[in-house]
């Protein structure tokens, strides 16, 4: 069986389709300058650090959605058109940020850059899932994992090289990424639309669509979990730098702790992810869920840095546990023809959490600082109760009431 041949044997085995979506967001995430620098930029500008944030939010805004819109997309017109319309809508309106004056103006701008920049990611979850077999799809998300941090680790120090001579040469090159994945989806992913289902009577009665995404209740039990998830992980980059803060080390220390998650989820991922496909997926993310809220838990209560080094450890390897089953686990509940919606309304979980995460955290941790780390401890308890009860295949189906032919499949490879 797959799940037993040597990793490299495996990854030859994922098809060229997968390996376009891989590099894609290398590129996408190494030349990620827009949200890394956007604040120094507005604020070199003379803007305010407020408006300043009122732009990043606007971005968030966007991106929000930028997932709901892509998974539409992906579902009607097909998850090669999705991918280039967003790669493509977003090089155009990244290049003219720096060109534009006035708070109102930018704001609208990044807002529309977060739009079109995860308009992709539906359609890119989607499209790994139509193209990787079942046994395989968790280490495909691993995969696009190792991706994604590879270049979310070495992108931003090109990008600060970059800024050191114009902020345009980092909008510019940030563009340019966009460009290059577009491309690269136009002339290598399949082409056509995704397969159609049956028209259910909800459908009939327009009703389908998100509807029928939102009112799968063991799929919603796992969004919900996710949103849990993101909540309590946001606080490595909310929380956790105050904390390492008022223990008394430097941002270096911070920064040192950071690069040991991000050596460790390189390191570590791909092999442990060859153990926990095999499992249960809802008891693994439920462990997951369990180890991140002890790693948080503890992070109050370490006042040295071999200490914190142990609690970044442990919520790394949660980390490295529950993300990529996660990741693969909505298409054990989507029909063909709402993979993409239902991939967008898990990167909706995940945009809601990684934004109540870093507001509520703070406002707790402002308040009383041992409190914020007891309640992260259990939203992530929450989070693993309430993935036990995500099980797939336990809603009520509704019979068809008229079956539409079949397009032919486009041809993967």
């Amino acid at each position: 069986m797959a799940d037993t041949a040597p990793l490299h044997q495996r990854l030859r085995q994922l098809p060229r389709s997968a390996w376009v979506i891989f590099a894609g967001m290398f590129l996408i995430k190494f030349g990620n300058f827009l949200n890394v620098f956007l604040v120094l930029f507005l604020v070199s500008r003379g803007y305010s650090a407020a408006q300043a944030g009122l732009a990043v939010a606007a971005v968030g805004l966007g991106t929000f959605v930028g997932n709901m819109i892509g998974g539409t997309v992906a579902d009607r017109f097909g998850r090669r058109s999705a991918i280039a319309v967003s790669m493509f809508g977003s090089a155009a309106a990244t290049a003219t940020v720096p060109f534009t004056d006035g708070l109102i103006t930018t704001t609208a701008l990044v807002c529309l850059v977060g739009i079109f920049a995860q308009l992709y990611r539906p359609a890119a979850g989607a499209l790994l899932v139509d193209v990787v077999d079942g046994e395989q799809r968790v280490m495909a998300f691993a995969v696009l994992r190792l991706a994604v941090n590879v270049g979310m680790a070495v992108g931003p120090l090109v990008g600060g090289l970059l800024s050191g001579h114009s902020y345009t040469y980092v909008f510019a090159g940030d563009a340019l990424f966009s460009l290059a994945f577009g491309t690269l989806a136009l002339l290598l992913l399949p082409a056509g639309r995704p397969v159609q289902a049956p028209v259910t009577a909800s459908e009939a009665a327009g009703k389908g669509g998100y509807r029928e995404v939102f009112t799968d209740r063991p799929y919603v039990l796992f969004l919900l979990s996710m949103v849990a998830a993101t909540f309590v992980y946001g606080q490595t980059t909310a929380t956790l730098p105050l904390h390492v803060t008022d223990a008394g080390f430097s941002n270096t220390v911070y920064g040192l702790l950071l690069g040991l998650n991000a050596l460790l989820c390189v390191v570590i991922e791909l092999p442990l992810t060859r153990h926990t496909e095999r499992r249960d997926p809802r008891r693994v993310i439920a462990l997951g869920l369990l180890l991140l809220g002890a790693g948080m838990g503890l992070t109050g209560a370490m006042n040295a840095v071999w200490l914190l080094a142990l609690t970044v450890v442990l919520w790394t390897v949660a980390e490295t546990i529950y993300t990529p089953i996660a990741n693969a686990y909505p298409a054990e509940f989507s029909p063909a023809h709402l993979r993409g919606r239902y991939q967008g309304a898990e990167g909706l979980a995940h945009t809601l959490g990684g934004t109540l995460g870093p507001a509520v955290g703070g406002l707790l941790y402002g308040i009383n600082a041992p409190l914020h780390w007891t309640v992260c401890a259990a939203v992530a308890v929450l989070g693993a109760a309430l993935v036990l009860g995500a099980k797939p295949g336990t809603r009520q189906t509704e019979t068809p009431v008229a079956k539409t032919p079949e397009p032919v499949p486009a041809t993967t490879n």
